[in-house]
């Protein structure tokens, strides 16, 4: 039965394309198709996943597809479906022969249009969210869209205030509904996760400002992501009686990016934000922190373009009664260009350590853009971090959260003293105008690891991680 239902799901895409596109002028499609092999020794420092339960695989094969089709009745009104074969390994899954899971799932799926004799434009459906950042630290620390792979239902309306100068962006997503239209019982509990936000971009003689705020209420009975869970809530809310006294609870959050041009050939790139969540609620359920990048780009030279990028959160204290003092995030996908430690828009996936960026800090020195050879172009990056936050603090969340790899995990989450260091580089050659074969190298180091946090047996078997990977890519 399983394959039938993914031959099914095609041919229902293929009938809705066909009745939509007959009312559209203009049909696109494009996206891209993926195919690579990776070599990752000692995934989580360890070789181990994140609690220490299972062994990691040195040697996968991976590959997935992104298909968008368009179609656009004028330049005022278009659709978008988003279809794709997302990141599978060979062997398993969607790509083995008897196809047990649906191998084509729909993820974009949005209707944009401007109102008639204005410039109001206006998207509504599951499309990609991002909140405001600077184009090299990729994605949001709060709420990134990882280049389209995590999209949310939500509608988005946006204007021109001042035209080229001043304009305005709101919008609203539901980003969780745990029981959908009906609860379990007939007391109503709040389920859901929503979230508003406005932003204001500014544009004045090559300065880009886009102040920006945000405000979510999560339902006590929401079913968070394990992973949005781990970034919205404080260690304290575990604690007995675990979770949320008031049915509903509110967050915000407010912020800026800024990208300028300076005279010398240099641009400035900065980010700044703060958090406060759930402060209505039992004190040891708060979260509220901030976090700040900025970065320098030397544009001066031809084949190349130095960045040194760094970055601050700020960290845990060494209590749970009083809350986390890390920025809360719904989901962050941010990291500085070229880095091994973070999911900084790699070509090619299993790429990074995934250290979360709240409660560290570091430096990043990178070399983009390098273009020597012809049809070649490279990147390499030396990267540093280290925690911000309290050792005790962040003992006490692996003591009431059930252990490593549960809320925290060891060298992604870290504390004063931990250090890691990273070196990387990445390489694109062109092997036509639509197909590119890439090659990725990534090494990391942890030092100073606390057994005290983690466990002896956790610490004593961390060491370096390597991973080599080679892809190709074709676009269409």
């Amino acid at each position: 039965m399983p394959r039938f239902r993914s031959a099914a799901l095609v041919l229902v895409a293929a009938c809705l394309l066909a009745a939509t596109a007959s009312a559209a002028t203009s049909v696109s499609m494009y996206g891209d198709f993926r195919v690579q092999g990776t070599f990752f020794s000692n995934q989580n420092y360890t070789g181990w996943n994140a609690d220490g339960t299972q062994t990691a695989d040195t040697l996968n094969f991976w590959q997935r597809m992104r298909l968008h089709v368009d179609l656009a009745a004028n330049e005022n009104l278009a659709f978008r479906l988003g279809l794709r074969v997302n990141n599978q390994t060979w062997g398993h899954g969607t790509l083995t022969a008897a196809n047990p899971t649906t191998a084509i799932e729909s993820y974009q799926c949005y209707l944009q249009f401007t109102l008639p004799d204005t410039a109001i434009k206006v998207t509504a459906g599951y499309q990609p969210l991002s909140l405001p950042h600077t184009s090299v630290f990729y994605d949001s620390v709060v709420l990134g869209t990882d280049s389209g792979n995590s999209d949310a239902a939500a509608l988005v309306v946006s204007a021109p205030l001042l035209e080229d100068r001043l304009g305005v962006t709101a919008g609203y997503a539901r980003l969780v509904d745990t029981n959908r239209t009906y609860d379990t019982t007939t007391t109503q509990v709040g389920d859901e996760l929503d979230l508003t936000f406005i932003t204001l971009p500014v544009s004045i003689s090559g300065t880009h400002v886009t102040p920006w705020g945000a405000v979510a209420i999560l339902g006590r009975a929401a079913d968070l992501p394990d992973s949005m869970s781990n970034s919205l809530r404080a260690a304290g809310s575990f604690v007995t009686p675990t979770g949320f006294a008031d049915n509903q609870s509110a967050a915000f959050w407010t912020g800026f990016t800024l990208t300028a041009e300076l005279p010398m050939p240099l641009k400035l790139y900065a980010d700044a934000v703060y958090g406060d969540a759930f402060a209505a609620d039992r004190e040891r359920c708060r979260r509220r922190g901030w976090f700040a990048d900025a970065a320098l780009e030397y544009t001066g030279f031809a084949m190349v373009a130095p960045q040194l990028l760094g970055w601050y959160g700020s960290g845990e204290d060494s209590g749970l009664s009083n809350g986390s003092e890390r920025l809360p995030a719904i989901n962050t996908e941010w990291g500085p260009a070229g880095s091994f430690l973070f999911n900084a828009d790699q070509y090619l996936t299993q790429a990074a350590m995934n250290t979360t960026p709240q409660g560290s800090m570091g430096l990043v020195l990178n070399f983009s853009k390098i273009s020597i050879v012809p049809r070649l172009t490279s990147l390499v990056a030396f990267s540093y971090a280290t925690g911000t936050s309290s050792p005790a603090g962040l003992r006490k969340a692996v003591a009431v959260t059930g252990g490593p790899g549960s809320y925290v995990t060891m060298g992604q989450d870290l504390a004063q003293g931990e250090n890691l260091y990273s070196v990387a580089c990445e390489h694109v050659y062109a092997l036509t105008d639509a197909v590119n074969l890439i090659g990725e190298l990534g090494w990391a180091h942890p030092e100073g690891l606390h057994s005290s946090i983690w466990g002896h047996r956790m610490v004593n078997q961390a060491g370096d991680a390597w991973q080599a990977a080679l892809g190709i890519i074709y676009t269409f």
